[in-house]
């Protein structure tokens, strides 16, 4: 279990440090642009609660599609989904306050945002349409009624509403000042 708070505190460590080296930028972005970069920060956050409680590092031997160094295959796919979102919020956050954004800027961010959100959408419209097994109810609110498990899902709904809400209030922000200054320098 040392292994696991090791790399993950090193995790955190590098990703602070990024954040960190972007506050003189954060300082002269305007309020669109910082809305966004925050918004990356709790997406970061949110992939430092994935690695967290998926963690579950097995001995080998190791067996693909079954088991692996980091547990087994759904728990190694949810903590590679953590390390992703840590690094992809690093990224959407230093690209949000890159000097002189653009509509170019303004657009990727935009692209990218909907792509890392796509599958999210496509699986809770099935589960909309399709409707949920009782027994995946069940499963889930005997999980769900432990203290912890509570504290889990309070965290990561706090982190999703964080990101979703300063993504969109950054983007119609960043959006709003790129048609200003597209209109005064036109007019």
């Amino acid at each position: 279990m040392l292994l696991v708070w090791s790399v993950t505190a090193l995790s955190a460590a590098v990703a602070a440090a990024c954040f960190a080296a972007l506050r003189g930028p954060w300082r002269n972005a305007q309020r669109g642009w910082q809305l966004l970069a925050g918004s990356g920060v709790a997406l970061s956050l949110g992939g430092l609660g994935f690695i967290v409680r998926f963690w579950e590092p097995l001995p080998g031997p190791y067996t693909a599609n079954a088991v692996y160094p980091l547990g087994p295959y759904v728990n190694a796919w949810a903590v590679s989904f953590g390390f992703l979102w840590l690094a992809f919020g690093v990224a959407f956050a230093a690209l949000a306050l890159k000097p002189q954004p653009s509509v170019k800027t303004w657009l990727t961010l935009l692209a990218i945002w909907i792509l890392a959100w796509l599958p999210h959408g496509i699986i809770a419209i099935g589960f909309a349409v399709a409707g949920q097994t009782e027994a995946g109810v069940a499963l889930y609110r005997d999980w769900a009624s432990a203290w912890p498990a509570v504290l889990t899902l309070w965290a990561g709904g706090l982190t999703l509403a964080a990101h979703v809400g300063l993504s969109a209030f950054g983007f119609l922000l960043a959006g709003r000042d790129l048609l200003r200054r597209s209109r005064s320098v036109g007019g």
